[in-house]
C-alpha cells in the first residue's frame, strides 16, 4: 500500500507541477499576442479620427455660411450692404422702370407713325409702363396725405387696368425719410414728367388720325 501511494505520488505530483506552470506559460503569450492587436486597433481608430476630423471641420465651416444667409432683406439691410446712399437705391429702381417705359414709348411711336396694326397695342403697353413708373415714383416721393389725393383724382386709370391697382416696390415707402423722398423727386421727377407728356401727345395724335 505504501508502494502504490509512493508511485501515485511520484507520478501525480510532477504532472501537477508541470501542468500548472505550463498552462500559465501558454496563457501569457496569448495575452501578449492579443494585447498588441488591440493596441494596434486603438491606434488605427485614433489615426482615422485624426484623418476624418479635418474633413468634418471643413464641411462644417463650408455649411455655416449657407445656413446663416438671410432669406429676405429690409430697406436698412440693403442700404448697409451696398454702401450706397438711400436716394441712389430708389433712383436705380425708378431708372429701370423709366427705361422700360421709354422703350415702350419708342416702339409705340414707330408703329403709330407707320400706322401698323400693332400701333394701338403698342400705345397701350407704353401707357401701362408709364403707369407703373408713375405709381412707384408717387410712393417713393409722396408727402404726407399726397398718395390719397392722387388716388382720388385719377380713378379712371385704375379702372382701365386691374393690374394698375397693384404696385410692387423693392423697398417699403413707409421706411423712407422725407428728406430722401424730396431728393428723389428732384433727381427723377423732371424726366418722368417729360415722358408722360410725350406719351399723352402720342395718344392725342393717334386719336386725331
Amino acid at each position: 500500500m505504501s508502494t502504490l501511494q509512493c508511485i501515485r505520488a511520484t507520478r501525480g505530483s510532477p504532472l501537477l507541477r508541470l501542468g500548472g506552470p505550463q498552462l500559465h506559460h501558454l496563457n501569457r503569450p496569448s495575452i501578449q499576442r492579443l494585447y498588441p492587436i488591440s493596441r494596434s486597433l486603438h491606434s488605427l481608430s485614433s489615426s482615422s479620427k485624426a484623418r476624418i476630423s479635418p474633413i468634418s471641420r471643413q464641411l462644417q465651416l463650408s455649411l455655416r455660411p449657407s445656413l446663416s444667409n438671410p432669406t429676405a432683406r429690409t430697406y436698412a439691410d440693403r442700404k448697409g450692404s451696398t454702401g450706397k446712399a438711400e436716394a441712389d437705391l430708389l433712383v436705380e429702381e425708378l431708372q429701370e422702370l423709366y427705361e422700360v417705359a421709354k422703350d415702350e414709348f419708342e416702339i409705340a411711336t414707330e408703329s403709330t407713325d407707320s400706322s401698323t396694326i400693332y400701333a394701338a397695342s403698342d400705345r397701350e403697353s407704353a401707357r401701362d409702363a408709364l403707369n407703373q413708373l408713375s405709381a412707384v415714383y408717387g410712393l417713393y416721393t409722396a408727402r404726407p396725405g399726397e398718395v390719397e389725393n392722387e388716388t382720388d383724382e385719377s380713378p379712371s386709370e385704375v379702372e382701365e387696368s386691374g393690374e394698375s391697382a397693384i404696385v410692387e416696390t423693392q423697398y417699403n415707402p413707409a421706411e423712407i425719410p422725407q428728406g430722401v423722398k424730396d431728393e428723389v423727386r428732384r433727381r427723377v421727377g423732371h424726366r418722368i414728367r417729360e415722358l408722360k407728356n410725350a406719351i399723352e401727345a402720342l395718344e392725342e395724335r393717334a386719336m386725331e388720325d
